[in-house]
């Protein structure tokens, strides 16, 4: 680490990184307890997130080898070690790396000992127990500078003392002096440099007149480039520049020496390791006398944070308007299919002596609606954020079920292979959820093998023990049935693995993925209370393991159909807009001994109602119709007869409709589709509160 660190590093890593980009800190730990030191790797965690790096180590002999071949900032140091112990592991890790700050740790609540070690050449002694987050943070920090400050004291004092020798008193005084200036410069220079790599900004300056251009180190490891890459010219510049915004950049540059204006330019780069960074240009131009440009000084800012936060934002709102586009679609969607759905069911009532294949037919219809009305509501729980209930599931079932879908609308370059027990131990789960988790992976590995290959569906049943336990963080002691989904494709960077969990982080190119389906699927998986357990290697391919608990409670048996309700010819107001609906809902209640008057306004219903209301028994009424809504309407009817047994209807379900009708007086919701079960007993329900 460079001594223009030292001040950053004064500063809390939890409220900077949000701010800065730190530098790296490379820390040892040496530390044979594994609790302890999973301990120490969650609070350093805690405190720099993903800006640290440990390495640790049970024994001193085996760090002291690693020392040779690593740069390390900081080591932290247990004192009782299986081959060493006390103070003796000190001294011998001091005289092994003496420039090497040391944090010491024990169990030992010791004054005399801290102050021991203190003396022998730690930089701190902390007691295990007692540490905390902050405690941690605080101390490697004062340790690394303190040790980087003793360091440049002694180097400053032993050059001193050179100089001492060498020289006459008077020339001793007269260098100290220019000592003295010379490190306040440096000092200034140093504090410079730190803000312009905290703030991630480098200057420039263009001579106009003899078009010689001077760039700061700064600037150029904005670029990723080391010192001096640029020269003095913009060409190097400019090829380093994004081909496409190259032109805008040029012209920038032409404006800027014939107007005599700063530039204030936006525009993308390319990393010698191909990465896209965004850099934004400002500079302000000096004249001479006549009025002329003669020279620029301005900054460079890497501001690809910025455009990355502006495209996540952008993403939400995308992700809010599908939102408020599959509600809009569900709706219609549903008005289809309620009809539908009514005609398959209320045929083989009215033809009883078709054909079998006929019948068959039917059954195809009625399957296929019901399939639509489920898919409807997945995207809407997916598009609304709506929690289903968690039930018992077979994950068996569920498995299968996808893999007859992938089947489907994978590729035929991709083989499907699976291996399923059909006697996996029942989850506790919401079915839609658990869909979208195995779809997403499914859809993952599709990606993953634009050639062609093998996906993979496996599930086991599995017990968890304590040693397993301790190597996963969300893992606890017990059973757990595990679903693998594993691919043949290209694998994922070692790098990148840490990364692939976050939201909006994507390895696919532009249009090709928004980043959030393992997002999703992490959270899902953790509000199951489950774990996700991750294994790629590059072109080799990447396995997911899920591991959800197990429930041991048998998966809910399919009931038999209880025998259909009917009426004793009750009065029925019936109002949708869709006449199709109306006449569908008048043709089954009257098959099942009910009289039905339709309406297909507020107007019409409001007119029919007021003529007969001491004969009509319940109003069935759609929420969302043109010029007067349902809620409207039931406000009217409502004011006639505030008795009136009222069940509300809609294509677009969710928590706050049902809520909302409620509170307008309605009895019951019913949601479209709807079976003719749903509707002969909502109204038979309704009728009998009444």
């Amino acid at each position: 680490m460079s001594k223009s660190t030292i001040p950053t590093l004064l500063k809390s890593p939890r409220t900077e990184r949000s701010e800065i980009e730190l530098p790296k800190i490379n820390i040892l730990l040496i530390e044979d307890n594994l609790a302890e030191a999973r301990l120490f790797k969650e609070l350093l965690q805690d405190a720099w997130g993903e800006n640290f790096s440990l390495s640790h180590f049970q024994r001193l002999g085996t760090a002291k080898i690693e020392i040779n071949r690593t740069q390390f900032d900081v080591v932290l140091l247990d004192l009782s070690l299986p081959d060493s112990d006390g103070l003796a592991s000190l001294d011998t890790l001091i005289n092994h790396a003496p420039s090497l700050p040391i944090v010491v740790l024990t169990n030992t609540n010791d004054a005399k000992l801290a102050l021991e070690t203190l003396r022998h050449g730690a930089q701190d002694y902390l007691v295990k127990r007692q540490v905390t987050l902050d405690l941690l943070a605080r101390s490697i920090r004062y340790a690394i500078e303190r040790k980087q400050a003793a360091v440049a004291l002694q180097e400053l004092n032993d050059t001193l003392e050179l100089r001492v020798e060498e020289r006459t008193a008077a020339v001793e005084a007269a260098n100290e002096a220019l000592s003295y200036e010379i490190a306040e410069r440096e000092n200034t220079q140093n504090r410079l440099e730190l803000a312009q790599q905290a703030g991630k900004i480098g200057t420039f300056e263009w001579d106009i007149t003899v078009d010689r251009v001077t760039w700061s180190i700064e600037l150029e490891t904005l670029y990723g480039l080391s010192p001096g890459s640029f020269g003095h010219t913009h060409d190097q510049w400019l090829a380093a520049i994004y081909p496409e915004d190259r032109q805008i950049v040029l012209a920038g540059l032409a404006k800027s020496r014939q107007l005599g204006q700063g530039l204030d330019l936006e525009f993308r780069i390319s990393y010698p390791d191909h990465n896209i960074h965004w850099i934004a240009v400002r500079s302000s131009v000096f004249l001479d006398n006549a009025g002329n440009p003669t020279r620029t000084i301005g900054i460079h800012m890497d501001i690809t944070e910025k455009k990355q936060l502006e495209a996540q934002f952008l993403r939400a709102q995308r992700l809010e308007s599908l939102g408020t586009l599959a509600s809009g679609i569900a709706h219609d969607l549903n008005n289809v299919l309620t009809p539908i759905l009514s005609v398959a069911q209320l045929l083989p009532l009215r033809l009883p002596d078709i054909d079998d294949r006929s019948k068959n037919l039917l059954t195809i219809l009625e399957t296929s609606a019901h399939r639509g009305a489920d898919l409807i509501k997945q995207i809407l729980s997916f598009a609304q954020g709506i929690e289903g209930k968690h039930l018992c599931i077979q994950p068996s079932h569920l498995l299968i079920d996808i893999q007859k879908i992938v089947e489907q609308t994978l590729p035929k370059s991709i083989e499907i292979a699976r291996d399923i027990p059909a006697d996996l131990w029942t989850v506790l789960g919401d079915l839609t959820q658990l869909h979208q988790v195995m779809m997403n992976l499914c859809v993952n590995a599709r990606d993953a093998m634009p050639q062609g290959g093998t996906l993979s569906i496996v599930a086991t049943n599995q017990s968890i023990d304590p040693s397993f336990a301790k190597k996963h963080l969300d893992a606890h002691v017990g059973d757990y049935v595990v679903i693998s989904v594993s691919d043949t494709g290209n694998g994922i960077q070692p790098q990148l693995l840490h990364r692939i969990f976050d939201p909006f982080f994507t390895t696919k190119g532009i249009g090709k993925g928004t980043g959030l389906g393992l997002s999703a699927v992490l959270g899902i998986v953790k509000t199951h209370g489950g774990f996700i357990d991750l294994h790629s290697q590059v072109n080799q391919g990447t396995q997911f393991d899920l591991y959800l608990p197990a429930s041991h409670t048998p998966a809910d048996p399919d009931l038999a159909a209880p025998a259909l309700p009917s009426g004793r010819q009750q009065l029925i107001l019936a109002i949708d807009d869709e006449r199709a609906i109306c006449e569908l809902i008048k043709s089954t209640l009257e098959t099942y001994n009910y009289r039905v008057i339709t309406a297909v306004s507020a107007a019409e219903a409001l007119e029919i109602y007021v003529n007969r209301v001491e004969q009509i028994d319940l109003v069935l009424i759609d929420m969302m119709m043109p010029v007067m809504d349902g809620l409207s309407t039931i406000t009217a009817l409502h004011q006639l007869n505030p008795d009136l047994p009222v069940v509300a209807m809609s294509g677009l379900s969710s928590t706050e409709s049902i809520a909302q009708a409620k509170r307008f007086g309605c009895r019951y919701f019913l949601p479209k589709p709807y079976t003719t079960g749903d509707l002969l007993q909502v109204i038979a329900d309704c009728i009998k509160v009444g």
